[in-house]
């Protein structure tokens, strides 16, 4: 009869679980399985020791091991499931184009302040009215035609240059060489370049520049100008 109700118990308990899993958070679920599991663990430790002594303690290893290994896993991705903020955006201006930076993703699109397709954003634009965009930057400004390769870069791979040909390193737009350029950056345009609103901390300085180089340096697909803007919005910001 004890056994029986001790049954039913374990089955309106697990009924009763199994609703709170269903709606739970995955930060709740991580603190269940952390105390519970050091709980069931502790349980049979004391329970070894009552009846076997010192040499059953392996079987406890047995089962706190996997344990400790299946936590980490359950840790990163109840880290990945939380819900995400819109994700924080840098923009970088140059004379064709105003580039937005997202911090999260590396995404890049932006809108276009000169040209044929002023006022328009560039991923409305098909890959050849890009091109048309790049080879005026090509002659007439070379920051801008960098901007314009890491965004092609990322967006279409390696078919805009097959489709662009011999134009696809031309003019000053290749990524060695490239300058901030000659006009001193403002503070303004530093916050607006990291992302971060006026009067943000050292600490928020630092940390959108390191995600920002993570995304855009040169040898993960940015440019030396992207780069160097970044870099130089950081040292600006802080300099006092």
């Amino acid at each position: 009869m004890g056994a029986l109700i001790l049954g039913v118990a374990l089955l309106v308990a697990l009924i009763f679980f199994l609703r709170w899993y269903a709606t739970a958070l995955p930060s709740d679920l991580l603190k269940v399985l952390k105390w519970g599991g050091l709980t069931v663990g502790g349980l049979i430790i004391l329970f070894l020791l009552l009846r076997g002594g010192f040499q059953f303690l392996w079987i406890a290893a047995a089962f706190l091991i996997p344990y400790l290994l299946r936590r980490r896993g359950m840790r990163g991705w109840a880290q990945a499931s939380k819900p995400r903020t819109e994700g924080q955006r840098s923009t970088v201006r140059t004379r064709f184009v105003a580039m937005e930076l997202d911090h999260d993703t590396g995404d890049m699109d932006g809108e276009i302040l000169e040209g044929p397709h002023r006022g328009r954003r560039l991923s409305d634009l098909d890959l050849d009215s890009v091109l048309d965009l790049l080879h005026l930057a090509y002659n007439e400004d070379s920051q801008s035609a960098q901007v314009l390769q890491s965004y092609l870069d990322r967006v279409h791979g390696d078919e805009w240059q097959e489709r662009a040909g011999g134009a696809a390193s031309g003019g000053g737009g290749s990524k060695s060489g490239a300058t901030p350029g000659s006009s001193q950056m403002t503070r303004d345009e530093a916050y607006e370049v990291l992302g971060l609103q006026p009067g943000a901390g050292a600490a928020d300085i630092r940390a959108a520049h390191r995600r920002l180089i993570r995304e855009y340096h040169p040898d993960k697909g940015g440019s030396d100008y992207l780069a160097a803007k970044i870099n130089e919005a950081k040292d600006l910001l802080l300099k006092d």
